[in-house]
Protein backbone atom coordinates (compact mmCIF):
# COMPACT_ATOMS: atom_id res chain seq x y z
CA UNK A 1 0.00 0.00 0.00
CA UNK A 2 1.45 3.42 -0.89
CA UNK A 3 2.43 5.51 2.11
CA UNK A 4 -0.04 8.27 1.18
CA UNK A 5 -2.93 5.77 1.40
CA UNK A 6 -2.32 5.26 5.11
CA UNK A 7 -5.16 6.72 7.27
CA UNK A 8 -2.71 9.14 8.90
CA UNK A 9 -1.75 10.52 5.48
CA UNK A 10 -5.03 10.19 3.58
CA UNK A 11 -5.71 13.93 3.23
CA UNK A 12 -3.63 17.14 3.20
CA UNK A 13 -4.59 18.15 6.75
CA UNK A 14 -3.61 14.73 8.15
CA UNK A 15 -0.31 14.82 6.27
CA UNK A 16 0.52 18.26 7.66
CA UNK A 17 -0.29 17.13 11.18
CA UNK A 18 1.82 13.99 10.80
CA UNK A 19 4.77 16.03 9.56
CA UNK A 20 4.45 18.48 12.48
CA UNK A 21 4.42 15.62 15.02
CA UNK A 22 7.47 13.95 13.42
CA UNK A 23 9.44 17.20 13.14
CA UNK A 24 8.63 18.21 16.74
CA UNK A 25 9.66 14.73 17.93
CA UNK A 26 12.95 14.86 16.03
CA UNK A 27 13.65 18.38 17.30
CA UNK A 28 12.92 17.48 20.91
CA UNK A 29 14.85 14.22 20.68
CA UNK A 30 17.86 16.02 19.19
CA UNK A 31 17.75 18.68 21.91
CA UNK A 32 17.59 16.02 24.62
CA UNK A 33 20.49 14.04 23.16
CA UNK A 34 22.57 17.23 22.96
CA UNK A 35 21.65 18.10 26.55
CA UNK A 36 22.43 14.59 27.81
CA UNK A 37 25.81 14.68 26.11
CA UNK A 38 26.43 17.97 27.90
CA UNK A 39 25.41 16.44 31.25
CA UNK A 40 22.00 18.24 31.47
CA UNK A 41 19.26 15.79 32.57
CA UNK A 42 16.50 17.77 34.28
CA UNK A 43 15.03 20.38 31.89
CA UNK A 44 14.97 19.07 28.37
CA UNK A 45 12.92 15.86 29.02
CA UNK A 46 9.89 18.11 29.58
CA UNK A 47 10.05 19.09 25.91
CA UNK A 48 8.70 15.63 25.04
CA UNK A 49 5.31 16.91 26.26
CA UNK A 50 4.98 18.86 22.98
CA UNK A 51 4.86 15.93 20.50
CA UNK A 52 2.84 13.88 23.02
CA UNK A 53 0.22 16.63 23.38
CA UNK A 54 0.01 17.15 19.61
CA UNK A 55 -0.29 13.44 18.90
CA UNK A 56 -2.85 12.90 21.69
CA UNK A 57 -5.04 15.77 20.46
CA UNK A 58 -4.80 15.08 16.72
CA UNK A 59 -4.79 11.26 16.91
CA UNK A 60 -6.59 10.48 20.19
CA UNK A 61 -7.15 6.78 19.49
CA UNK A 62 -3.47 6.26 18.70
CA UNK A 63 -2.29 8.74 21.33
CA UNK A 64 -1.41 6.20 24.07
CA UNK A 65 0.64 4.09 21.61
CA UNK A 66 2.45 7.17 20.26
CA UNK A 67 3.18 8.41 23.80
CA UNK A 68 4.54 4.96 24.68
CA UNK A 69 6.80 5.10 21.62
CA UNK A 70 8.03 8.60 22.48
CA UNK A 71 8.61 7.62 26.11
CA UNK A 72 10.58 4.58 24.94
CA UNK A 73 12.79 6.76 22.71
CA UNK A 74 13.46 9.05 25.63
CA UNK A 75 14.20 6.21 28.04
CA UNK A 76 16.55 4.40 25.64
CA UNK A 77 18.46 7.57 24.70
CA UNK A 78 18.71 8.71 28.32
CA UNK A 79 19.81 5.29 29.55
CA UNK A 80 22.53 5.04 26.90
CA UNK A 81 23.84 8.58 27.40
CA UNK A 82 23.82 8.90 31.20
CA UNK A 83 25.80 7.12 33.96
CA UNK A 84 24.32 3.74 34.73
CA UNK A 85 23.43 4.06 38.44
CA UNK A 86 20.22 3.04 40.22
CA UNK A 87 18.96 6.56 40.95
CA UNK A 88 19.40 7.73 37.36
CA UNK A 89 17.73 4.59 35.98
CA UNK A 90 14.72 4.99 38.30
CA UNK A 91 14.51 8.66 37.38
CA UNK A 92 14.49 7.84 33.65
CA UNK A 93 11.82 5.15 34.09
CA UNK A 94 9.61 7.44 36.21
CA UNK A 95 9.80 10.21 33.60
CA UNK A 96 8.92 7.72 30.87
CA UNK A 97 5.87 6.57 32.90
CA UNK A 98 4.78 10.20 33.39
CA UNK A 99 5.06 10.83 29.64
CA UNK A 100 2.84 7.81 28.93
CA UNK A 101 0.29 8.86 31.57
CA UNK A 102 0.09 12.38 30.11
CA UNK A 103 -0.37 10.92 26.63
CA UNK A 104 -3.20 8.67 27.85
CA UNK A 105 -4.94 11.55 29.67
CA UNK A 106 -4.71 13.88 26.67
CA UNK A 107 -6.02 11.13 24.39
CA UNK A 108 -9.00 10.43 26.67
CA UNK A 109 -9.87 14.13 26.86
CA UNK A 110 -9.49 14.46 23.08
CA UNK A 111 -11.78 11.45 22.54
CA UNK A 112 -14.45 13.05 24.73
CA UNK A 113 -14.02 16.34 22.88
CA UNK A 114 -14.33 14.57 19.50
CA UNK A 115 -17.46 12.79 20.69
CA UNK A 116 -19.00 16.06 21.86
CA UNK A 117 -18.09 17.75 18.57
CA UNK A 118 -19.56 14.83 16.62
CA UNK A 119 -22.81 15.02 18.58
CA UNK A 120 -23.05 18.74 17.86
CA UNK A 121 -22.26 18.09 14.21
CA UNK A 122 -24.92 15.37 13.97
CA UNK A 123 -27.44 17.61 15.71
CA UNK A 124 -26.95 20.36 13.13
CA UNK A 125 -26.56 17.92 10.23
CA UNK A 126 -29.94 16.24 10.72
CA UNK A 127 -32.03 19.26 11.69
CA UNK A 128 -35.13 19.46 9.45
CA UNK A 129 -34.57 23.19 8.90
CA UNK A 130 -31.77 24.46 6.67
CA UNK A 131 -28.99 25.46 9.08
CA UNK A 132 -25.46 26.80 8.83
CA UNK A 133 -22.92 28.32 11.20
CA UNK A 134 -19.94 30.65 10.93
CA UNK A 135 -16.97 31.44 13.17
CA UNK A 136 -15.74 34.84 14.34
CA UNK A 137 -13.94 35.41 11.03
CA UNK A 138 -17.14 34.75 9.10
CA UNK A 139 -16.01 31.37 7.70
CA UNK A 140 -18.60 28.63 7.31
CA UNK A 141 -18.10 25.86 9.90
CA UNK A 142 -21.39 23.98 9.42
CA UNK A 143 -23.66 23.48 6.38
CA UNK A 144 -26.27 20.80 6.94
CA UNK A 145 -28.13 18.50 4.55
CA UNK A 146 -31.32 20.56 4.55
CA UNK A 147 -29.48 23.68 3.38
CA UNK A 148 -27.64 21.64 0.75
CA UNK A 149 -31.04 20.59 -0.60
CA UNK A 150 -32.46 24.11 -0.42
CA UNK A 151 -29.55 25.86 -2.13
CA UNK A 152 -28.11 23.08 -4.27
CA UNK A 153 -24.65 23.91 -2.88
CA UNK A 154 -22.83 20.87 -1.41
CA UNK A 155 -21.08 21.10 1.93
CA UNK A 156 -17.59 20.50 0.49
CA UNK A 157 -17.90 23.69 -1.57
CA UNK A 158 -19.05 25.88 1.33
CA UNK A 159 -17.14 24.74 4.44
CA UNK A 160 -14.31 27.17 5.16
CA UNK A 161 -15.64 29.85 2.80
CA UNK A 162 -15.81 33.44 4.05
CA UNK A 163 -16.46 36.91 2.64
CA UNK A 164 -20.25 36.37 2.85
CA UNK A 165 -20.13 33.51 0.31
CA UNK A 166 -23.03 31.86 2.16
CA UNK A 167 -25.32 34.74 1.11
CA UNK A 168 -24.86 34.18 -2.63
CA UNK A 169 -27.12 31.07 -2.96
CA UNK A 170 -29.98 33.03 -1.35
CA UNK A 171 -29.64 36.58 -2.61
CA UNK A 172 -27.37 36.31 -5.64
CA UNK A 173 -24.67 38.48 -4.07
CA UNK A 174 -22.14 38.35 -1.23
CA UNK A 175 -23.40 40.67 1.49
CA UNK A 176 -24.02 40.68 5.27
CA UNK A 177 -27.18 38.81 6.25
CA UNK A 178 -29.08 37.98 9.44
CA UNK A 179 -26.36 35.69 10.84
CA UNK A 180 -23.89 38.60 10.63
CA UNK A 181 -26.32 40.79 12.56
CA UNK A 182 -26.43 38.13 15.29
CA UNK A 183 -22.62 37.88 15.27
CA UNK A 184 -21.64 41.55 15.11
CA UNK A 185 -24.75 43.49 16.14
CA UNK A 186 -24.31 45.81 13.15
CA UNK A 187 -27.71 47.52 12.99
CA UNK A 188 -27.10 48.65 9.39
CA UNK A 189 -27.89 45.05 8.35
CA UNK A 190 -31.47 45.47 9.64
CA UNK A 191 -32.27 47.64 6.60
CA UNK A 192 -32.26 44.47 4.45
CA UNK A 193 -35.26 43.00 6.32
CA UNK A 194 -38.80 44.46 6.41
CA UNK A 195 -39.51 43.23 9.95
CA UNK A 196 -37.10 41.98 12.61
CA UNK A 197 -38.15 40.46 15.93
CA UNK A 198 -35.84 39.84 18.90
CA UNK A 199 -36.26 37.27 21.66
CA UNK A 200 -33.21 37.66 23.87
CA UNK A 201 -30.20 36.70 21.75
CA UNK A 202 -32.41 35.21 19.02
CA UNK A 203 -33.21 37.37 15.99
CA UNK A 204 -36.07 36.42 13.65
CA UNK A 205 -37.07 37.84 10.28
CA UNK A 206 -38.97 36.96 7.10
CA UNK A 207 -37.76 37.72 3.60
CA UNK A 208 -38.15 36.74 -0.04
CA UNK A 209 -34.93 35.16 -1.36
CA UNK A 210 -35.12 35.69 -5.10
CA UNK A 211 -32.10 33.54 -6.03
CA UNK A 212 -33.56 30.25 -4.75
CA UNK A 213 -35.85 27.79 -6.53
CA UNK A 214 -34.12 28.20 -9.90
CA UNK A 215 -34.54 31.96 -9.77
CA UNK A 216 -38.25 31.83 -8.91
CA UNK A 217 -37.52 32.70 -5.29
CA UNK A 218 -38.82 31.43 -1.95
CA UNK A 219 -40.36 33.09 1.08
CA UNK A 220 -38.16 32.31 4.09
CA UNK A 221 -38.44 32.60 7.86
CA UNK A 222 -34.99 33.17 9.35
CA UNK A 223 -33.73 32.72 12.89
CA UNK A 224 -30.17 33.58 13.93
CA UNK A 225 -28.35 33.59 17.26
CA UNK A 226 -24.76 34.02 18.44
CA UNK A 227 -22.68 31.07 19.66
CA UNK A 228 -20.92 31.55 23.00
CA UNK A 229 -18.10 29.81 24.81
CA UNK A 230 -18.19 28.96 28.53
CA UNK A 231 -17.21 32.55 29.36
CA UNK A 232 -20.09 34.03 27.33
CA UNK A 233 -17.67 35.29 24.71
CA UNK A 234 -18.97 35.15 21.13
CA UNK A 235 -17.25 32.50 19.06
CA UNK A 236 -19.59 32.45 16.05
CA UNK A 237 -23.24 32.42 15.04
CA UNK A 238 -25.81 30.00 13.64
CA UNK A 239 -28.82 30.62 11.37
CA UNK A 240 -31.80 28.38 10.67
CA UNK A 241 -33.94 28.90 7.57
CA UNK A 242 -37.45 27.60 6.90
CA UNK A 243 -39.30 27.68 3.60
CA UNK A 244 -42.68 29.30 4.30
CA UNK A 245 -43.70 29.92 0.69
CA UNK A 246 -46.81 27.72 0.97
CA UNK A 247 -47.73 29.40 4.24
CA UNK A 248 -47.37 32.88 2.73
CA UNK A 249 -49.41 31.95 -0.34
CA UNK A 250 -52.10 30.38 1.83
CA UNK A 251 -52.14 33.40 4.10
CA UNK A 252 -52.45 35.71 1.13
CA UNK A 253 -55.31 33.65 -0.29
CA UNK A 254 -57.10 33.68 3.06
CA UNK A 255 -56.65 37.43 3.38
CA UNK A 256 -58.12 37.92 -0.10
CA UNK A 257 -61.00 35.58 0.72
CA UNK A 258 -61.64 37.31 4.03
CA UNK A 259 -61.58 40.69 2.32
CA UNK A 260 -64.09 39.51 -0.28
CA UNK A 261 -66.29 37.84 2.32
CA UNK A 262 -66.10 40.94 4.47
CA UNK A 263 -67.17 43.11 1.56
CA UNK A 264 -70.04 40.74 0.75
CA UNK A 265 -71.07 40.57 4.41
CA UNK A 266 -71.01 44.35 4.66
CA UNK A 267 -73.20 44.68 1.57
CA UNK A 268 -75.68 42.14 2.94
CA UNK A 269 -75.77 43.77 6.39
CA UNK A 270 -76.29 47.18 4.84
CA UNK A 271 -79.09 45.87 2.68
CA UNK A 272 -80.82 44.04 5.55
CA UNK A 273 -80.42 47.07 7.82
CA UNK A 274 -82.06 49.27 5.20
CA UNK A 275 -84.95 46.83 4.89
CA UNK A 276 -85.30 46.73 8.69
CA UNK A 277 -85.52 50.50 8.86
CA UNK A 278 -88.26 50.34 6.26
CA UNK A 279 -90.02 47.63 8.28
CA UNK A 280 -89.81 49.77 11.44
CA UNK A 281 -91.38 52.70 9.61
CA UNK A 282 -94.28 50.52 8.48
CA UNK A 283 -94.69 49.14 12.00
CA UNK A 284 -94.76 52.64 13.45
CA UNK A 285 -97.39 53.72 10.92
CA UNK A 286 -99.35 50.51 11.48
CA UNK A 287 -99.42 50.94 15.27
CA UNK A 288 -100.85 54.42 14.75
CA UNK A 289 -103.57 53.19 12.33
CA UNK A 290 -104.80 50.16 14.27
CA UNK A 291 -106.73 50.30 17.53
CA UNK A 292 -107.57 46.60 17.69
CA UNK A 293 -105.61 45.00 20.61
CA UNK A 294 -105.07 41.80 18.66
CA UNK A 295 -103.60 43.71 15.72
CA UNK A 296 -101.39 45.81 18.01
CA UNK A 297 -100.18 42.64 19.75
CA UNK A 298 -99.43 41.07 16.38
CA UNK A 299 -97.45 44.15 15.31
CA UNK A 300 -95.57 44.01 18.61
CA UNK A 301 -94.46 40.45 17.91
CA UNK A 302 -93.25 41.50 14.45
CA UNK A 303 -91.27 44.33 16.05
CA UNK A 304 -89.69 41.91 18.56
CA UNK A 305 -88.63 39.68 15.67
CA UNK A 306 -87.17 42.70 13.88
CA UNK A 307 -85.25 43.63 17.07
CA UNK A 308 -83.83 40.11 17.13
CA UNK A 309 -82.66 40.43 13.52
CA UNK A 310 -81.03 43.77 14.31
CA UNK A 311 -79.19 42.26 17.27
CA UNK A 312 -78.01 39.34 15.15
CA UNK A 313 -76.67 41.78 12.54
CA UNK A 314 -74.71 43.60 15.25
CA UNK A 315 -73.35 40.32 16.61
CA UNK A 316 -72.34 39.10 13.14
CA UNK A 317 -70.43 42.35 12.59
CA UNK A 318 -68.55 41.89 15.87
CA UNK A 319 -67.90 38.21 15.18
CA UNK A 320 -66.38 39.00 11.78
CA UNK A 321 -63.84 41.30 13.41
CA UNK A 322 -62.55 39.04 16.18
CA UNK A 323 -59.20 37.40 15.57
CA UNK A 324 -58.38 39.87 12.79
CA UNK A 325 -55.63 41.49 14.88
CA UNK A 326 -53.01 39.87 17.13
CA UNK A 327 -53.69 39.65 20.89
CA UNK A 328 -52.45 42.49 23.09
CA UNK A 329 -52.02 43.24 26.81
CA UNK A 330 -55.25 45.02 27.73
CA UNK A 331 -56.10 46.85 31.00
CA UNK A 332 -59.35 45.23 32.14
CA UNK A 333 -60.75 48.37 33.75
CA UNK A 334 -60.38 50.34 30.50
CA UNK A 335 -62.03 47.51 28.54
CA UNK A 336 -65.02 47.43 30.91
CA UNK A 337 -65.45 51.20 30.78
CA UNK A 338 -65.31 51.16 26.96
CA UNK A 339 -67.94 48.42 26.93
CA UNK A 340 -70.21 50.45 29.23
CA UNK A 341 -69.74 53.57 27.11
CA UNK A 342 -71.00 51.82 23.97
CA UNK A 343 -74.20 50.54 25.63
CA UNK A 344 -77.52 51.99 26.75
CA UNK A 345 -77.81 50.34 30.19
CA UNK A 346 -80.47 52.66 31.57
CA UNK A 347 -80.32 53.14 35.35
CA UNK A 348 -77.98 50.20 36.00
CA UNK A 349 -74.91 51.16 38.07
CA UNK A 350 -71.58 49.55 37.13
CA UNK A 351 -68.75 49.41 39.66
CA UNK A 352 -65.31 48.24 38.44
CA UNK A 353 -62.50 47.21 40.83
CA UNK A 354 -59.85 45.97 38.38
CA UNK A 355 -57.61 49.01 38.04
CA UNK A 356 -54.28 47.13 38.34
CA UNK A 357 -55.23 44.08 36.25
CA UNK A 358 -53.89 43.65 32.70
CA UNK A 359 -54.63 40.54 30.63
CA UNK A 360 -53.41 39.13 27.30
CA UNK A 361 -56.50 39.03 25.09
CA UNK A 362 -57.97 39.71 21.68
CA UNK A 363 -58.23 43.49 21.05
CA UNK A 364 -62.03 43.05 21.00
CA UNK A 365 -62.17 42.25 24.73
CA UNK A 366 -64.49 45.20 25.30
CA UNK A 367 -66.90 43.69 22.74
CA UNK A 368 -67.06 40.45 24.73
CA UNK A 369 -67.59 42.35 27.99
CA UNK A 370 -70.31 44.51 26.41
CA UNK A 371 -72.42 41.41 25.73
CA UNK A 372 -72.06 40.29 29.36
CA UNK A 373 -73.01 43.76 30.62
CA UNK A 374 -75.93 43.99 28.21
CA UNK A 375 -77.09 40.58 29.43
CA UNK A 376 -77.22 41.97 33.00
CA UNK A 377 -79.20 45.02 31.91
CA UNK A 378 -81.66 42.85 29.97
CA UNK A 379 -82.17 40.70 33.08
CA UNK A 380 -83.39 43.71 35.03
CA UNK A 381 -80.22 44.27 37.09
CA UNK A 382 -79.80 47.65 38.74
CA UNK A 383 -76.18 47.08 39.79
CA UNK A 384 -73.18 45.24 38.33
CA UNK A 385 -69.90 44.69 40.17
CA UNK A 386 -66.69 43.73 38.34
CA UNK A 387 -63.83 42.41 40.51
CA UNK A 388 -60.96 39.91 40.26
CA UNK A 389 -59.39 37.16 42.38
CA UNK A 390 -55.99 35.46 42.09
CA UNK A 391 -56.55 31.72 42.14
CA UNK A 392 -54.39 28.60 41.78
CA UNK A 393 -55.48 28.21 38.16
CA UNK A 394 -54.92 31.84 37.20
CA UNK A 395 -56.91 35.03 37.67
CA UNK A 396 -60.72 35.08 37.88
CA UNK A 397 -62.54 38.20 36.62
CA UNK A 398 -66.01 38.21 38.17
CA UNK A 399 -69.04 40.06 36.82
CA UNK A 400 -71.86 39.82 39.38
CA UNK A 401 -75.28 41.49 39.06
CA UNK A 402 -78.51 41.62 41.04
CA UNK A 403 -80.84 40.67 38.20
CA UNK A 404 -83.10 37.64 37.92
CA UNK A 405 -80.17 35.31 37.21
CA UNK A 406 -79.91 32.39 34.80
CA UNK A 407 -82.35 29.47 35.15
CA UNK A 408 -80.53 26.24 35.99
CA UNK A 409 -81.96 24.40 32.98
CA UNK A 410 -80.47 27.00 30.61
CA UNK A 411 -76.90 27.10 32.00
CA UNK A 412 -75.72 24.07 30.01
CA UNK A 413 -76.46 25.79 26.69
CA UNK A 414 -75.85 29.37 27.78
CA UNK A 415 -72.78 29.87 25.57
CA UNK A 416 -73.85 27.64 22.69
CA UNK A 417 -73.95 28.91 19.13
CA UNK A 418 -77.39 30.11 18.13
CA UNK A 419 -78.69 30.18 21.71
CA UNK A 420 -79.85 33.74 22.33
CA UNK A 421 -82.34 33.62 25.19
CA UNK A 422 -81.78 37.28 25.92
CA UNK A 423 -80.29 38.07 22.54
CA UNK A 424 -76.96 39.36 23.80
CA UNK A 425 -74.13 37.40 22.18
CA UNK A 426 -72.80 35.13 24.97
CA UNK A 427 -71.48 32.73 22.33
CA UNK A 428 -69.54 35.61 20.79
CA UNK A 429 -68.14 36.59 24.21
CA UNK A 430 -66.88 33.06 24.77
CA UNK A 431 -65.22 32.96 21.32
CA UNK A 432 -63.42 36.29 21.85
CA UNK A 433 -62.03 35.12 25.19
CA UNK A 434 -61.06 31.65 23.93
CA UNK A 435 -58.62 33.10 21.38
CA UNK A 436 -56.04 33.55 24.15
CA UNK A 437 -57.03 30.53 26.26
CA UNK A 438 -59.44 32.40 28.54
CA UNK A 439 -62.52 30.46 29.67
CA UNK A 440 -65.88 31.67 30.97
CA UNK A 441 -68.68 30.08 32.95
CA UNK A 442 -71.70 31.16 34.98
CA UNK A 443 -72.02 30.15 38.62
CA UNK A 444 -74.81 32.38 39.97
CA UNK A 445 -78.04 31.20 41.57
CA UNK A 446 -81.31 31.44 39.66
CA UNK A 447 -83.39 34.29 41.07
CA UNK A 448 -80.42 35.84 42.89
CA UNK A 449 -78.50 37.38 40.01
CA UNK A 450 -75.99 36.19 37.42
CA UNK A 451 -72.30 35.62 38.27
CA UNK A 452 -70.06 35.28 35.23
CA UNK A 453 -66.49 34.10 35.98
CA UNK A 454 -63.79 34.74 33.36
CA UNK A 455 -60.72 32.59 34.15
CA UNK A 456 -57.43 33.91 32.73
CA UNK A 457 -54.52 31.40 32.65
CA UNK A 458 -51.47 32.16 34.89
CA UNK A 459 -49.28 33.33 32.00
CA UNK A 460 -52.05 35.57 30.65
CA UNK A 461 -52.36 38.23 33.36
CA UNK A 462 -50.26 40.85 35.14
CA UNK A 463 -50.81 42.99 38.21
CA UNK A 464 -49.28 46.40 37.51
Amino acid sequence: MPLTDHPLLSDPVSRKRFIVVILSLLLVLSANIAALLSGITWVFPHLFYLPILLAGYWYPRRGPLISLLIASLYCVSAYLLTPADLFTTLSIISRGIVLVIIGVIVSLLAVRLRRSEQQLHDLIEFLPDATFAIDLEGRVIAWNRAIEKMTGVPKREMIGEGNYAYAVPFYGEARPILINLALTGDTAIEANYPVIRRFGDVIEAEIFAHALNEGKGLHLRLSATPLFDSGRERIGAVESIRNITDEVLTRSSLENSNRQLGALSSIIRHGVSARLEELYRHLTIGSMQFNDPASISFLGKIEEAADGIRRQIAISRDFREIGSAPPVWTPVQEAVLRAVARLDIGEMIVRVWTERLVIFSDPHLSTALSHLIENAAAAGATALLVTYQIRDGGCAIILEDNGVGIPDEKKATLFSEGIEQSGHGLFLAREVLAITGISIHEEGKSGAGARFVILVPPEGFRIT
